[in-house]
């Protein structure tokens, strides 16, 4: 009969052992996130902004490819919405591009060179259908006995 109690009381003891860990409350010794600078609290709000308008550039222009919305309706909210874009992305190249893109801020990028002004762009090809339109595999009906 001891031996039940001793085994019983060995069993509870090593779950509480195993188990305390999980059974106490976890104290972080300082959880607070650390608070932006005035400067990047500044650029998130851009950030946030410039994806807002964006976001609802692009909703604009599926409702118009889709027929929601009218070409007149169209015309009166893609120019404020255009220019919202603009003046968000204005304001958020203020910081450069060393905060708005994913490159090594010590490797400046390479400048972009001007477009010739007497040749005309060359567009970007468009790639080709696969399979092409007029190669295009139709299948025959089976003969029918």
């Amino acid at each position: 009969m001891i031996e039940l109690v001793l085994a019983g009381v060995v069993a509870v003891a090593a779950v509480v052992l195993v188990a305390w860990p999980f059974l106490r409350e976890p104290v972080a010794a300082d959880d607070r996130l650390d608070a932006l600078a005035p400067e990047e609290a500044e650029r998130l709000a851009l950030v946030e902004e410039r994806d807002r308008v964006l976001a609802a550039l692009k909703e604009l222009e599926f409702d118009h490819r889709t027929g929601k919305i009218g070409d007149e309706d169209y015309r009166t909210q893609v120019g404020p919405l255009r220019r919202e874009a603009a003046t968000a992305l204005r304001r958020l190249d203020r910081y450069g591009s060393r905060m708005t893109s994913f490159e090594n801020p010590a490797t400046p990028a390479e400048p972009v060179p001007p477009p010739d002004e007497g040749t005309p762009p060359t567009p970007a090809p468009v790639p080709e259908p696969y399979p092409p339109p007029d190669e295009a595999d139709i299948p025959s009906p089976a003969p029918q006995e």
